[in-house]
């Protein structure tokens, strides 16, 4: 099951964590981490940064926790079970704050993007990565808990709550599937 997973959210992920451009000494944040993966690979380019991640599945969490263990271990991968609309972090603590589909599941998306603005530090850096409309309305999504965003919904939502002139869209197209990755900046 969890191959799955990596394989089908492998090349957003991969043009994602190409947008963070991360440094050695980063703080990041991973929310909706899934088999944490992308928290394995963010953790071998941060060599003096913490890496941090939280997800509402019991599941992914013990996977990114097997798979992260001896980075856990050295105390540069933190997993959190829990839900972020729901989780209190420090505020300007972190560098970048990622996320990968998992903006379509938010209950109240403008308190998650006002919630990542308060814990950015200054000049920080959000990317959030999703797939293009088009592709998700010729699925067969439950509407009740999946919604679903044009990119121009997420650049205002995100302009809404605080990064108003500091956001770009990057989209690329990966085999038959368009992506989108939203960076903004604090």
């Amino acid at each position: 099951m969890c191959k799955i997973f990596d394989y089908g959210n492998a090349a957003i992920n991969d043009f994602m964590k190409e947008l963070l451009a991360l440094k050695e000494n980063d703080h990041v944040l991973e929310i909706g981490f899934g088999t944490g993966k992308l928290i394995f690979e963010m953790a071998k380019q941060v060599n003096k940064g913490v890496i941090e991640g939280i997800d509402l599945s019991d599941t992914m969490v013990a996977v990114a926790e097997k798979k992260n263990k001896n980075f856990i271990a050295e105390g540069k991968v933190i997993i959190r079970h829990g839900d972020f609309e729901k989780t209190v972090y420090n505020e300007n603590c972190f560098d970048k704050i990622c996320s990968s589909n998992t903006i379509y599941f938010w209950s109240r998306p403008d308190n998650c993007i006002k919630n990542i603005f308060k814990i950015l530090k200054p000049d920080g850096k959000l990317i959030l990565a999703f797939e293009d409309i088009k592709q998700l309305e010729d699925r067969p999504l439950n509407t009740d808990v999946f919604n679903l965003y044009h990119e121009d919904d997420i650049i205002k939502r995100l302009s809404r709550n605080g990064f108003a002139g500091n956001i770009k869209l990057f989209s690329r197209d990966i085999k038959s599937q368009r992506f989108h990755c939203a960076v903004a900046v604090k």
